[in-house]
């Protein structure tokens, strides 16, 4: 039974758990369009991205602590009460910046609220932010997480909600975001302080307004794979509409890769790297 180490999925990143898309304008579509497409692909991507990236911190902390292993250096892990009982309190303190997975600098707080161990049935876990920032974006809103029990392949499931999620950049833009989303353990659930053999499949739907106040929804279509070993999403396809406009998104068939498949309205293809736009 994996605990809370699901979180680390990284699902992500689900939907497009990376840093962002960007398109080269070479297609025949409308250019006004295509920008659209750009900003809403790159505000998704890191929407998903920084949300997980918040879970899979939480793991850490939160998996070394009940494994046995303690939790040294940043960030600074306070748990209240202080021994295993529930409902807890944990506090995951950044400071004013550390350096941590795949090179990011996190400051502030991540305050989680447990109702129970998270492999436990009907447990529930929030998380909120206080001052948080990931390489100088904020990151805002309620994210709950509910074991959902096994499904009938035998695999534990979990629900993940985002409301009232927020980035906020470092040059003064903003995107919301909300999701709603299951996830499946296909691989690990037996080994639960251990993160790095997670695989999770992500199915579910998010919505958002982009950076150029754009409304739009994106749709998993097949199931997003996110393998804990690999920090993209290795397989899936999306379907995002904007403009009353659906393009897809295919992350392949497996290969651990920052790329995509963009395919627009009009059927014309674009491979797509997913990285840090700002």
């Amino acid at each position: 039974m994996n605990s809370i180490k699901w979180l680390a999925f990284t699902i992500l990143t689900v939907a497009i758990a990376f840093t962002a898309c960007r398109l080269d304008k070479d297609n025949n579509v409308d250019e006004g369009f295509t920008e659209s497409i750009t900003t809403t692909s790159e505000d998704q991507s890191t929407a998903e991205n920084y949300f997980q990236d918040a879970e899979d911190q939480e793991d850490w902390a939160i998996e070394t602590r009940d494994g046995g292993g303690g939790f040294t250096g940043c960030p600074t892990v306070t748990v209240e009460p202080a021994d295993a009982s529930f409902p807890r309190t944990i506090t995951i303190d950044f400071g004013d910046g550390c350096e941590g997975p795949y090179g990011r600098i996190r400051k502030g707080k991540i305050i989680v609220e447990q109702s129970a161990a998270i492999w436990e049935e009907g447990s529930v876990r929030t998380a909120t932010f206080d001052q948080f920032f990931v390489d100088n974006a904020q990151i805002e809103g309620l994210r709950t997480i509910i074991n959902e029990g096994y499904d009938q392949n035998g695999n534990i499931t979990f629900s993940r909600t985002v409301s009232n999620g927020k980035i906020t950049f470092p040059n003064g833009t903003s995107t919301t975001w909300e999701s709603n989303y299951l996830l499946t353990q296909t691989a690990g659930g037996q080994t639960p302080f251990i993160l790095s053999d997670n695989v999770f499949e992500v199915t579910g739907n998010a919505n958002g307004i982009n950076r150029n106040d754009k409304a739009y929804t994106a749709t998993i279509e097949e199931p997003l794979l996110k393998n804990k070993l690999c920090p993209w999403l290795s397989q899936g396809l999306i379907t995002l509409t904007i403009d009353s406009k659906t393009l897809t998104l295919d992350y392949g068939t497996g290969t651990c890769d920052n790329k995509a498949t963009l395919t627009l309205p009009n059927g014309a293809q674009q491979e797509i790297t997913i990285r840090r736009w700002w």
